[in-house]
């Protein structure tokens, strides 16, 4: 029997749910265009940097544009609009870091160039201006759908890569929950209501290990709690990674809902207005909104 074809939500979690990836397009957003400056940078191999690349040139997130160097014609790389569109993704995912992940060396404040002032970052609707965080949202799966247990079978490694240090990435707590597509999947099942054992099994078709392994490092982060046998519930901090995972469904939506036949899968509404979530960023200091070059990141002192 032909597998169905993944849903919007689960080829974005696909295509970004992997460290390198995001750190690469982290990179590429900072002003990354060659070869080596990523490679020099995030201490990556040869061979996996190329992988990435030719991954997302293909995926349309970079384009190659040539250039000469040294008499010879050369190679470099480009966001896309498709790739500059998840600065939300990477925006939302640097703050929760930030704020919910102790570090030895701090991540560098983001500060808002219209109002000069290091800032946090607020979730809101889109649509009516209003906050929108998990409490003022409802997740639904669409019925008949294909659900996130088609992402594990068209992306089947079992176990978590060795994540890379690197101070001006997103770790160490955020590449757990969203650069490890196992991670983002069962984060993503807690976020949609499901809170036991078997019910995350069940809806995953995830085996009992590789399960076992992600709950007890959300556990041990401190993103999930155990409230008795067999049964976890978000704490703070997880309640907290909402907008990572509102972000990745709001740019799933806009560039696979529909795409070679890709049915919208999960969908977020607004309980106050009613609409579906389009992600709207806002400036905690001045209450405007965030745009792609509305921030830069800026070392303390």
């Amino acid at each position: 029997m032909q597998a169905q074809k993944l849903g919007a939500v689960g080829r974005g979690l696909g295509l970004l749910a992997d460290t390198w990836t995001l750190l690469i397009l982290q990179r590429a957003a900072l002003g990354v265009r060659r070869y080596a400056g990523w490679r020099d940078t995030l201490n990556i191999s040869d061979a996996t940097l190329s992988a990435r690349l030719r991954s997302l040139v293909d995926a349309g997130l970079l384009e190659t544009r040539p250039y000469r160097e040294g008499g010879r014609e050369r190679r470099e790389y480009a966001l896309t609009e498709r790739g500059a569109d998840i600065w939300k993704l990477l925006l939302a995912t640097w703050h929760w870091e930030k704020t919910r992940v102790p570090r030895e060396v701090p991540l560098p404040d983001i500060v808002h160039r219209a109002c000069g002032a290091p800032a946090g970052v607020l979730t809101c609707c889109g649509f009516c201006g209003e906050q929108a965080g998990p409490r003022d949202t409802e997740v639904y799966r669409t019925p008949g759908t294909p659900g996130l247990e088609q992402l594990a079978r068209q992306h089947p490694r079992r176990t978590r890569g060795r994540l890379p240090e690197d101070s001006m990435s997103l770790l160490p707590g955020a590449m757990e929950i969203i650069g490890d597509r196992w991670g983002a999947t069962v984060l993503g099942a807690a976020l949609t209501g499901l809170r036991s054992f078997s019910a995350i099994a069940d809806a995953l078709a995830i085996s009992p290990e590789v399960l076992s392994d992600r709950l007890r490092r959300f556990v041990e982060l401190g993103v999930l709690e155990r409230t008795g046998a067999g049964a976890y519930r978000l704490t703070e901090k997880g309640i907290a990674s909402f907008p990572i995972f509102a972000c990745l469904v709001d740019w799933s939506h806009r560039w696979h809902a529909g795409v070679d036949g890709s049915p919208i899968d999960f969908t977020i509404r607004h309980r106050a207005c009613g609409a579906v979530l389009q992600v709207r960023l806002v400036c905690d200091r001045c209450g405007e909104a965030f745009d792609r070059g509305s921030v830069s990141p800026v070392q303390p002192s």
